[in-house]
């Protein structure tokens, strides 16, 4: 393969986000490949090129994540695209290496991402850490199973005010919420961008904020998709409701369900544990749904264990298997528990033997080991040892992530 990896320039980025999107089958328009450059770390974007051609690309993100009982940095992999011409040739295995090369020299212990199929990603060592849930409902069939009494008041804002309250309602959640990202100003701009292309023929976004005594205490963004044929079958696009109590999350969704000349009311990415299906009368009319979400990928094993806190505390020799990244590979004793942990190589026999992907899939807190044990990912080498690590690794909350990118 005689392809040359290297940073793009400022002056690429245009042909870069064309080339990234070709392989999605995408042409880019000028207001995207601004809003792209919006988030964009040049110093993070590679391109794989082909003489003068670019024929792959991927990139990442400096972001925060919340860990269990932490926040740590986090490489955001994004952008990873190898145009159809020049796939099977070894072009994205080569810009893998290289990244996680960068994200290990950058001193990010853990690498994340969103698949687009999750059968590419597993072989780098990526694991599905947080699962993401879906959802529609009818609106006539969105009754709730107890009495519901408002507890506050909900304000439909423009954009401007939206934009100046909804921080603040993510920022008390995310310190205890395992897989939420810190967002900057861009990355709400971006979030909440609405080209009209992104829009899908659903209209621009509709910002509702909740108000209880202590001020706004959750929001909900959405758009409608209208539908009249006779009779109103318009939809509810819900992207993004955060609530800060379980009286205002209640709030927010029947605000949600009861909005006028609607049909049906549908939503994604949305957590594991999603408490809709115990508030409605008709839990299966949800139809949810749950699929891969975050991707958790560990660059430094010591560094990343020791790095989160323990539900209960214990003691573990883990046996990680990491073909991709041979320096994690090895065996790393793990004392840890609520106040603390401590991780570093050992000699000693291990507890519990799993691959790089398994151990990503475990960080979080929501995918538990006696899981991936009868998956026959997992391999119990001391007696009670997956008894023991699902009694250390496991948190409340399970992991989410609602932030896309």
């Amino acid at each position: 393969m005689d392809v040359d990896i290297r940073l793009v320039a400022e002056e690429e980025f245009p042909a870069w986000i064309r080339a990234i999107e070709a392989a999605f089958h995408y042409v880019p328009k000028d207001e995207d490949i601004a809003m792209e450059r919006s988030v964009a770390e040049l110093d993070r974007s590679l391109v794989a090129m082909d003489g003068p051609q670019m024929v792959g690309a991927t990139a990442a993100y400096s972001l925060r994540l919340t860990v269990p009982g932490g926040i740590i940095p986090m490489a955001g992999v994004t952008a990873v695209g190898v145009r159809p011409t020049h796939r099977r040739r070894g072009i994205l295995t080569a810009l893998m290496q290289r990244q996680l090369s960068d994200v290990r020299e950058r001193g990010e212990a853990v690498a994340g991402l969103w698949a687009s199929e999750g059968s590419i990603y597993g072989r780098f060592g990526y694991g599905v850490a947080a699962l993401s849930a879906s959802f529609e409902i009818q609106r006539d069939r969105s009754i709730f199973a107890r009495p519901h009494r408002s507890g506050g008041t909900i304000t439909l804002v423009d954009r401007e005010s939206a934009m100046k309250a909804m921080p603040g309602v993510y920022e008390r959640l995310r310190p205890k919420q395992p897989g939420m990202l810190g967002r900057n100003g861009s990355w709400w701009e971006y979030r909440f961008g609405d080209l009209k292309d992104w829009r899908d023929g659903a209209t621009e976004f509709f910002f509702a904020l909740h108000r209880a005594e202590e001020g706004v205490d959750g929001y909900v963004a959405y758009r409608v998709k209208h539908d009249w044929k006779g009779l109103p079958k318009s939809v509810v696009q819900v992207r993004e409701i955060l609530a800060t109590s379980a009286e205002t999350y209640a709030d927010l969704w029947r605000y949600c369900f009861d909005v006028d000349l609607i049909d049906t009311i549908e939503t994604w990415g949305r957590p594991a544990d999603e408490p809709l299906l115990f508030m409605v009368a008709e839990p299966r009319r949800l139809g949810l749904k749950l699929s891969d979400g975050l991707w958790v990928r560990l660059v430094d094993v010591a560094g990343a264990l020791a790095a989160r806190r323990y539900r209960e505390d214990g003691r573990l020799i883990l046996e990680v298997r990491d073909g991709f990244l041979p320096e994690n590979e090895g065996r790393y004793e793990l004392q840890g528990g609520p106040d603390g942990a401590e991780c570093g190589s050992s000699r000693a026999e291990p507890d519990l033997v799993l691959g790089a992907d398994d151990l990503g899939a475990t960080y979080l807190g929501g995918v538990r080991f006696s899981t991936l044990a009868r998956a026959g990912r997992v391999y119990e080498r001391t007696d009670g040892a997956i008894a023991r690590a699902d009694a250390m690794f496991g948190w409340d909350p399970l992991p989410w992530c609602p932030h896309v990118f």
